[in-house]
């Protein structure tokens, strides 16, 4: 499932998530809403956590336990899946 991340300036939260996406090797579109960037739907807190289809699963520090749930519910790749993608 494909993520948006959705964060703010001078969002300590936001900063914590995003160093676990960089961990976990994830890749996502970070959205910065003090940048300009808009969310589809009104967020009061941040980091959100939403699909590309909109849909929130997760917000704040909780994205770094959703993530780390997501990422070992996933089958184990082989040496060669990791190294050549």
């Amino acid at each position: 499932m494909k993520y948006q991340l959705f964060v703010g300036e001078n969002c300590h939260d936001c900063q914590k998530v995003q160093k676990t996406i960089i961990e976990l090797g994830l890749k996502m579109d970070i959205k910065n809403l003090d940048k300009g960037d808009v969310a589809p739907m009104d967020l009061f807190i941040l980091p959100a956590l939403l699909t590309e289809s909109g849909e929130l699963k997760a917000y704040g520090i909780d994205i770094v336990e959703y993530l780390k749930e997501q990422e070992n519910e996933k089958p184990n790749k082989s040496w060669w899946q990791r190294l050549f993608g």
